[in-house]
């Protein structure tokens, strides 16, 4: 599987990312919150938001590229077609690269979609 982020890949669309929050399912952890719903594509769809409380655009990119980057590397972690919102939150800095990426694992581990909602 490829490690590079298609642009395919990313959720761009407000029609999208109003479905995700109104139908998504729910994950909340220590850094972030995941938003997820299954999609009828053959591959699986994420996106990063980030708020200005975070920091400026400088440590926003950086965090965006570092679950960009996350993501990316963990794609056979994902076993369904999913879209994916991941929403930061303020403690992000308090984690270290290992620490983020156990709770990103944790959390696309945790990734059930029941098809029949």
């Amino acid at each position: 599987m490829s490690e590079s982020l298609r642009p395919q890949e990313r959720i761009r669309k407000k029609r999208d990312f109003l479905l995700l929050y109104k139908k998504g399912y729910r994950y909340r952890g220590k850094y972030f919150n995941l938003v997820y719903h299954s999609n009828d594509l053959n591959f699986s769809r994420m996106a990063v938001v980030v708020s200005k409380k975070i920091g400026n655009a400088i440590r926003r990119n950086m965090v965006k590229r570092q679950i960009r980057t996350l993501f990316r590397r963990n794609k056979n972690m994902i076993k369904q077609s999913v879209d994916i919102i991941i929403i930061i939150k303020q403690r992000i800095w308090e984690a270290s690269w290992i620490k983020l990426e156990q709770e990103y694992l944790d959390a696309v581990g945790s990734i059930t979609v029941n098809e029949s909602a």
